[in-house]
């Protein structure tokens, strides 16, 4: 799929601290149980007298403390009862108030449905699971992409960030279900540790045996089990940030191009890749007899064939078929043609019609 690097705004998510939710949920569990157990122990300490009507009656009298009489005279042991019903009453309604308010004041009641809301309309998009100082970085990228994306972290977001988070365990299936697993375009594991990632990728590939899912690793011993675990890339952030200085200094116009070409900074020029796919007018042409050079503009760098091997600078009579990935390097509304004559959706080069 081409990959066009362009910058966008990005929607604003207000973040609460979603574990608001869960506090909701424990002063209404623990106030249904209170319920219950006043239920039960007025009908007990009554006797024969008091019906369970009149035993539920009596503890919404005492648990609301509005001060109307007793539906029967109570004994020794339903005073202390009510007296125990009142102090826990009391405590758990005032906790249940306090913490809706704040949801309500704060915006916090909803945000978790609103996030849950956006990411099954997503489709496409890429999950990170980790946010820390790697998976911001990634944030950024894929947000000056235009890339839509969901984050899974356990740590509640700041305030001040923009993107939509789950807070959960990225190993657990349920959690990645949630981010939509079985709709993402993709998956990078960033978590703190090799284990981490290697059983997030693990859950992954299970879920989604075709997905794209590139991992960190902070030792290259972890390399090989991430891979077995399913991961398509596995990357040592410390190893490649080391390697690019050492590049750097040997050729800093060369680093500065390919930056310049990747990030679109400088220059017209963009970096894609495109998948030829089986519907396409390309497949089965030269790419001297494709116009890709000559109607688009474009200079295809590299062509990686389909069982793996890689061509560069591939002469003008190499064939495109079905499965080779083209390394294109051009302007951006001629890749995205090429992009679409790739899929299908173009039927010629220059001017042809879209179908």
């Amino acid at each position: 799929m081409l990959t066009v690097l362009a910058s966008a705004g990005v929607s604003r998510f207000d973040q609460p601290r979603v574990g608001i939710g869960r506090e909701i949920r424990v002063g209404v569990a623990a106030f249904a149980a209170l319920l219950l157990f006043g239920t039960i122990a007025f009908k007990l300490s009554g006797g024969e007298e008091w019906s369970w009507f009149d035993a539920f009656y009596m503890m919404i009298l005492t648990v609301s403390t509005v001060g109307y009489h007793e539906v029967h005279a109570l004994t020794v042991v339903g005073k202390v009862v009510a007296i125990v019903v009142i102090f826990m009453g009391v405590g758990i309604v005032l906790y249940l108030a306090g913490t809706t308010a704040e949801a309500l004041i704060e915006g916090k009641l909803f945000w978790r449905r609103r996030v849950q809301r956006t990411v099954r309309r997503m489709s496409g998009h890429l999950i990170v699971c980790g946010h820390g100082r790697v998976g911001r970085a990634i944030c950024q990228e894929l947000r000056a992409q235009s890339v839509p994306f969901v984050v899974i972290d356990r740590e509640e977001p700041p305030e001040a960030e923009n993107e939509p988070q789950i807070v959960g365990d990225a190993t657990d299936d349920e959690t990645l279900r949630q981010a939509g697993i079985d709709r993402c375009r993709g998956l990078v594991a960033v978590l703190g540790s090799d284990a981490e990632n290697i059983y997030t990728v693990l859950a992954a590939r299970a879920l989604r045996p075709d997905a794209m899912i590139v991992a960190r690793c902070t030792e290259e011993r972890s390399r090989r089990k991430l891979e077995a675990a399913g991961a398509r890339r596995v990357i040592n952030p410390y190893l490649r940030g080391g390697i690019l200085m050492a590049r750097s200094v040997l050729r800093p116009q060369v680093v500065d191009f390919v930056e310049e070409i990747s990030n679109a900074t400088g220059v017209d020029i963009l970096l894609g890749e495109v998948e030829i796919a089986e519907s396409s007018s390309l497949n089965g042409s030269a790419l001297r007899a494709s116009g890709i050079r000559n109607e688009l503009d474009i200079i295809i760098t590299a062509i990686v064939k389909r069982r793996g091997d890689k061509i560069f600078n591939p002469s003008p009579d190499e064939t495109i078929e079905t499965g080779d990935v083209l390394i294109a390097m051009g302007r951006a509304a001629s890749l995205e043609q090429l992009d679409a004559m790739a899929r299908g959706k173009l039927s010629t080069a220059g001017k042809g019609s879209v179908r």
